[in-house]
């Protein structure tokens, strides 16, 4: 990796959910969750990639259609699971129980309720290990019961097979040997909504690897700088979740620079 690449998402104007994120970088078309359904196309399952990350969605392709969605980065045995919920009333912020059945397999966890604008209803984003109980249900041939917050949905497996074993493979791939494991521990007052990160001495900071989810005053995150260890020192840039502020975060504060192949654990402070 010679250069991070240009993003500026310590900005107020970029809060935004993971899955517009990770769904508009794997497909050309852009895809976000709505109820706007393409009529001229059924929707069933799809796959889309890049060079890290590989998906699996449920929806029609090259349309603001997608209902489910699963992800995973190359190395990496964590999938997130989008799903979305037309039916639920939930306040945002709602933690809502979800669960993901097929071929005589159950997951469950619970997360909290994201709003989604353009349906109405709610979105849910979870983060699950690839056991052997997700790799059963995602390899599954019969059909694949979602309940979230009571609402059942059913979807037919047929079509899955080829975009799932993608999927597959990428979670189970040998992580690249170029790839810096960062841990992130948040010791301020205020939850952070992201740490952004640039080769030292270019100001093209990103945050993608780090997630959209909060971090919670106390709390630690592991996450992957993709090609890290050929640049090792970088620039550091937080932001934070201001309760009061409608706009959601505060501007991005300037947070050091530290060589994270020597130390790859960096502790944010006030």
């Amino acid at each position: 990796m010679n250069r991070i690449k240009p993003a500026n998402r310590f900005e107020k104007s970029l809060c935004r959910p993971f899955f517009t994120t990770a769904v508009v970088a794997l497909m050309a078309g852009g895809i976000l969750p709505s109820t706007a359904q393409d009529n001229e196309k059924p929707p069933g399952w799809f796959g889309g990639a890049d060079d890290r990350t590989t998906m699996l969605a449920y929806g029609v392709p090259d349309s603001d259609y997608v209902m489910l969605h699963f992800s995973c980065t190359v190395g990496k045995p964590v999938v997130d699971v989008y799903v979305q919920d037309e039916e639920s009333r939930a306040a945002e912020g709602d933690v809502l129980p979800v669960s993901l059945s097929a071929g005589g397999e159950r997951i469950e966890f619970s997360e909290e309720a994201v709003l989604n604008a353009e349906s109405g209803g709610r979105d849910v984003v979870g983060h699950l290990p690839l056991d052997d109980t997700l790799h059963h249900i995602l390899s599954a041939t019969e059909t694949l019961e979602i309940v979230v917050d009571g609402h059942t949905q059913t979807y037919d497996m047929d079509g899955a097979a080829e975009p799932a074993a993608a999927l597959l493979a990428a979670c189970e791939a040998p992580k690249p040997a170029g790839d810096l494991d960062v841990t992130v521990t948040n010791k301020a007052k205020r939850p952070l909504h992201s740490l952004a990160y640039a080769e030292a001495g270019v100001a093209s900071f990103d945050s993608d690897a780090f997630g959209y989810d909060p971090l919670a005053p106390g709390a630690s995150r592991a996450f992957t700088i993709p090609g890290g260890r050929d640049i090792c020192t970088f620039d550091l840039v937080v932001t934070f979740v201001e309760e009061d502020d409608g706009e959601c975060c505060s501007e991005g504060e300037r947070a050091g620079q530290q060589n994270l192949c020597e130390n790859n654990v960096f502790i944010v402070h006030d």
